[in-house]
């Protein structure tokens, strides 16, 4: 089973300038992106209009070494490549339905189909990998492994009501070679990734976060104390990042009249960053108040390079707002 934090070669983005939908909001987040990727890094970009290599080259700068292989998809519209593509076992790749059900989801059907679809043109193109399809409505942010175990949300259980929790492990140990240690699903968390709250960065070394002390958060420091004590008693090294979320829910097409958004904002979440080897690229964000802004942003670059990382920083504010950030944006192997 691939593990991010092992050897990486490439990674694959997708550079949603010519997007249709809201996502090309979040092109200088990619645009700053790909200029902080170690140059010994490949990047596999997807693209949707033939002018959108030409204008990433104009923003990073003509005389750029870095290595990009584009692949033209007019279709595509997709940024959360993590939760798309599905997961590297040896020479084949393990592809779940995707399907996020979260609160508009009877309503985005086509779109889930269309992507469904392409994805498995990307595969094809760039990973060049059997593709083994497994039957689980899963999305790729809710798994984070080292080759032993994998850790993800109760939000697989609930998508896939047709199986017994019982069976849902054993077809995620089969396919995947790894055990699977399931999590409650925090209840105020519609979408259930767990790379919005954990990371391994090593085979035995497991980041979980900690929030501040707040009136709002005391439940869920409950909850990321419970995914603490579980690693523990796995026998792992665990530490804790310092994450600051944002009281901010997005506006969601549910059609529910009494509230406006489902789910929340990702400003402020520091472990869904991206590992390349010796590089950790950390998101950056602007906080309610200059005094947490700047100590979030530092403390979290301290941390790492105390881990032994080389740290470099891509501020995600407009990528925030769409509920996801670096680890959700990329592919790693």
């Amino acid at each position: 089973m691939n593990c991010e934090f092992k050897k990486a070669k490439n990674i694959i983005l997708a550079y949603p300038k010519s997007f249709k939908n809201n996502f090309n909001k979040a092109s200088n987040v990619i645009e700053e992106l790909i200029q902080k990727i170690p140059n010994d890094i490949n990047i596999q970009l997807i693209t949707s209009h033939t002018n959108d290599l030409d204008h990433l080259y104009e923003k990073i700068g003509g005389g750029n070494t870095k290595n990009i292989k584009p692949i033209l998809l007019e279709d595509w519209d997709e940024i959360w490549l993590r939760d798309c593509l599905g997961f590297i076992n040896g020479n084949k790749l393990v592809k779940p339905i995707y399907f996020p059900m979260y609160c508009d989801y009877r309503y985005r059907w086509s779109y889930f189909k269309k992507i469904n679809q392409l994805s498995k043109e990307v595969i094809n193109s760039f990973l060049r990998k059997e593709i083994v399809d497994i039957p689980l409505i899963w999305d790729g942010g809710n798994l984070i492994n080292n080759s032993q175990f994998g850790f993800l949300t109760s939000k697989v259980i609930e998508d896939n009501q047709t199986f017994s929790k019982f069976y849902i492990q054993k077809m995620i140990e089969e396919y995947l070679n790894i055990k699977p240690i399931i999590i409650r699903r925090h209840e105020d968390d519609l979408i259930g990734h767990i790379d919005g709250f954990a990371s391994f960065v090593s085979e035995n070394k497991f980041g979980v976060s900690l929030y501040p002390n707040m009136p709002f958060l005391r439940e869920d420091n409950r909850y990321l104390d419970e995914i603490l004590i579980t690693a523990h008693n796995l026998g792992l090294d665990t530490f804790r990042i310092e994450d600051r979320p944002v009281d901010q829910s997005i506006q969601c097409n549910c059609k529910k009249k009494k509230r406006s958004g489902c789910y929340f904002v990702s400003k402020g979440i520091y472990v869904n960053n991206i590992i390349l080897n010796d590089t950790v690229i950390l998101p950056q964000y602007t906080l309610p108040t200059k005094r947490e802004t700047d100590y979030f942003n530092k403390v979290n670059k301290e941390l790492y390079t105390k881990l032994g990382f080389k740290v470099e920083t891509v501020n995600c504010d407009s990528l925030s707002l769409f509920g996801g950030s670096l680890h959700c944006l990329s592919f790693i192997y």
